[in-house]
């Protein structure tokens, strides 16, 4: 994977729980959220943000658009102060400079791409997500989009998944009561607007005509330095390609029309 984004400046720490992230500079002029390998939870939530990210962007999700990078640590040393400096490729999501965590159900309704709400709910279950909690879905006031950020803790086990646990999870029940409630109760309420039918079907049909292949290719595509085995790899594509299949499970698990 050729890298060419390089990190030029260290703008701030962000105050977003244990992954430490930062705002940082390209050197394309753009600024970033950061995550390093050196995070107090490691490089596992690297390959969960990349993974869900990369699934996402392939779902036309309202996700900001990432990078991968490099960074000389020796350099800002100084700066990194809340994670231990350990060479790695960074994870970047692009910064949004107007937005704000959605406060409930009803800013939703307002947004232009309000179906997308319910598209998030479906990814979340997909990627095995419990953890969207009030800070990661956001009002993006540019525009008056609805953006999914964090995919950190993700793979139902979060930092701390393996070939194992994923393997344990494959065909077993799908078990939503994990779900962070704020944002879950906030989603599935818009499922009270029956209009969504037609643009969820168009969603779930697309979820459908996902081919194992471009999953292979998201997670073969995760950089050697995350420390990612080539059993966790696979063993990653069979839950993702699990999930995908069960799709139609899904939607009436959450009481949703499935696709065609």
């Amino acid at each position: 994977m050729v890298i060419l984004l390089e990190i030029v400046k260290i703008i701030r720490s962000l105050p977003l729980g244990v992954t430490k992230p930062y705002l940082v500079e390209g050197s394309n002029g753009k600024k970033y959220v950061a995550k390093f390998c050196g995070n107090r939870d490691g490089s596992r939530i690297l390959i969960n943000e990349y993974v869900s990210a990369s699934l996402g962007k392939l779902l036309n999700l309202p996700i900001p658009n990432f990078e991968l990078a490099h960074i000389n640590l020796s350099k800002f040393k100084d700066d990194l102060s809340d994670i231990k400096l350990i060479d790695g490729t960074v994870f970047c999501s692009e910064w949004l400079e107007k937005s704000a965590p959605v406060p409930g159900y009803l800013v939703l309704t307002k947004t232009t791409n309000k179906y997308d709400a319910i598209k998030i709910l479906i990814f979340d279950v997909i990627i095995g997500n419990n953890d969207r909690n009030p800070g990661n879905l956001l009002i993006n006031f540019k525009n008056n989009t609805l953006v999914a950020i964090d995919h950190s803790h993700v793979f139902i086990n979060q930092a701390i998944w393996d070939e194992h646990s994923l393997n344990r999870l494959i065909g077993e029940e799908i078990d939503i009561s994990g779900m962070s409630k704020f944002n879950y109760n906030n989603l599935s309420q818009c499922l009270n607007d029956k209009s969504y039918t037609v643009e969820i079907k168009k969603f779930i049909n697309r979820m459908k005509s996902i081919k194992r292949s471009d999953i292979e290719i998201i997670v073969n595509s995760v950089p050697n330095d995350w420390n990612i085995s080539n059993n966790e790899k696979k063993s990653l594509i069979d839950f993702l390609m699990d999930r995908i299949s069960r799709i139609d499970e899904i939607c009436n698990i959450l009481n949703i029309e499935g696709g065609d």
